[in-house]
């Protein structure tokens, strides 16, 4: 848990002004479960080496030489989400649900009709969509401290390690966070007898009899969506080959709402409450390409390899913030009220824009393996009764790296620090995936299990982050129509969530059980 916490100090610390990425943000952009049709996802995403999906376009491309015919899709879902928190011994849940668009796309198989004799036996090009992360989610915690404010970690800002800032500097320098807190009144300073600051302070003492209840909400939404352009080839039946273009695009919002209230009944000690409210909207477009081969020595057995580059995000961040504070007889001094209220915003200091900020992501290079191994191979489909298939991934999440490019000297000795946090706190990871199906006729059963590896090293070692998914589904094909319907389960994980963190102080984090499901469904016609 320390070591933990150490880096999440770290990290807050280098972006405790203007820009908010932190090595949570580099996990959520980096860390994609397979997507696709709901018959991909029915077989554990197990896409790698059986070829014949359109989301072997997003996973090994070599996978639409299978195609000799074309054919068109859409894949609707619908995902639900129940997570569950303890925080300073009060329970709280939270859940979130509701439809998205799994995938959409279409494949042109091309037969090489112009010469029967070459070797080279069909080509196929795709135009695809398909969701690789889905950010929707909601976290609600709530209990009573005795011991730590949240605004004490806009108090150490000020303070700068020993050297607080200047006057000016606490009012403007910090509009999603310090400064509201200091234009509230929440925060103040001694001052020296010229007037300087000598030490910031916040009026929240929550070792007063009572404590205060906090309260953290934070709704996320978005998601990262992948459209690709793929092409493959079928090279005598044995060798299958395949290269995507992929233009991801994130859009992520999150809204974070944190309360405190005085529980000691004192109505005279310049604190009532205060809710702090942040938005942020992060959009980036970004570049990747993916290749892959699957070598087929026999018609029942399927071996493939894929390699998927890194890929590169410009980012764009705007955020917003309000703050509204009730500070009781501060700052009434000379007035008849006794309570005073006050709201304020970023907009306040910003001369009404959002705060904004430009930067580059990349996120790492994956390689898989594959195989996959067909039970009974005869060309009428009808005929064939299954097949079992497996992928192996390797993916370093600590090859996350920001860039803020755009910036002064100073954003890049940030950005560098970030990243070294990032290495110092991922690993590598290996992500197995399997499935099977059973064919009887028209009809086919499918299941499969995924399971992505833990990516925080060992100094973390009281969180497994590792996710587990099983899976399910049903499928029916006739006559150029086919429909497939699966279902998802994400088994629970165990994590911690920590609101905030304090430089050499002990903080309280949540713990966590987070779990979940989707269900898929796919329609498609060939042509």
């Amino acid at each position: 848990m320390n070591k933990r916490i150490t880096f999440l100090l770290i990290a807050i610390g280098v972006s405790s002004q203007v820009m908010a990425q932190d090595e949570g943000d580099a996990l959520r952009y980096s860390r994609l479960t397979t997507g696709g049709t709901a018959r991909t996802q029915a077989i554990g995403g197990a896409a790698g080496s059986l070829g014949g999906d359109i989301s072997a376009t997003h996973v090994n491309p070599a996978g639409l030489g299978f195609f000799k015919t074309s054919e068109v899709n859409v894949s609707p879902g619908f995902y639900f989400r129940n997570n569950s928190y303890n925080y300073l011994g009060e329970a709280t849940d939270a859940d979130k649900s509701g439809g998205l668009l799994s995938n959409a796309g279409v494949v042109f198989g091309l037969p090489n009709r112009r010469n029967p004799n070459s070797r080279w036996k069909n080509f196929a090009f795709s135009l695809d969509y398909t969701r690789m992360a889905n950010f929707n989610n909601k976290t609600y915690i709530a209990g009573v401290n005795t011991t730590t404010s949240y605004s004490d970690r806009w108090v150490e800002t000020l303070n700068n390690g020993g050297s607080p800032v200047s006057l000016v500097e606490a009012e403007d320098n910090y509009p999603l966070g310090a400064s509201l807190g200091y234009w509230g009144f929440l925060l103040n300073a001694d001052r020296d007898q010229n007037g300087n600051p000598t030490k910031y302070y916040t009026v929240v003492n929550p070792t007063n009899p009572g404590g205060i209840d906090q309260q953290d909400v934070v709704k996320e939404k978005g998601g990262l969506d992948e459209f690709s352009l793929g092409f493959g080839g079928n090279f005598n039946e044995q060798f299958y080959m395949g290269i995507s273009l992929n233009f991801p695009t994130i859009h992520y919002e999150r809204n974070r709402t944190f309360a405190e209230d005085d529980l000691s009944g004192n109505n005279d000690n310049d604190f009532s409450f205060f809710e702090h409210t942040e938005n942020l909207t992060t959009d980036a477009v970004g570049f990747n390409s993916k290749l892959g081969i699957i070598y087929s020595p026999m018609p029942s057995l399927r071996l493939g390899l894929a390699y998927h580059t890194p890929t590169w995000y410009n980012m764009r961040d705007a955020s917003t913030a309000t703050f509204l504070v009730n500070t009781e007889n501060l700052p009434a001094d000379g007035q008849s009220e006794h309570y005073v209220t006050a709201g304020y915003s970023e907009r306040d200091l910003t001369d009404g824009f959002p705060v904004e900020y430009e930067y580059s992501l990349r996120t790492p290079a994956r390689a898989m393996a594959s195989v996959s191994y067909i039970f009974g191979t005869n060309e009428d489909v009808k005929q064939q009764h299954g097949f079992v298939t497996a992928d192996v991934e390797y993916v370093n999440y600590g090859g996350t790296k920001f860039k803020y490019n755009k910036g002064a000297e100073g954003d890049r000795q940030i950005s560098d620090r970030l990243n070294n946090v990032i290495e110092n706190a991922y690993q590598g990871a290996v992500n197995v995936r399997v499935g099977g199906e059973m064919k009887f006729n028209v009809f086919a059963v499918r299941a499969g299990f995924s399971y992505y590896g833990n990516p925080y090293n060992s100094d973390y070692a009281d969180v497994d982050a590792s996710i587990k998914k099983v899976s399910g589904g049903v499928g029916y094909r006739n006559r150029g129509f086919f429909a497939d319907l699966t279902y998802v389960h994400t088994l629970s994980t165990k994590d911690l969530y920590v609101p905030y963190t304090l430089s050499g102080m002990p903080v309280s984090a949540a713990s966590a059980d987070l779990k979940g499901g989707n269900i898929v469904a796919t329609v498609g016609f060939k042509f």
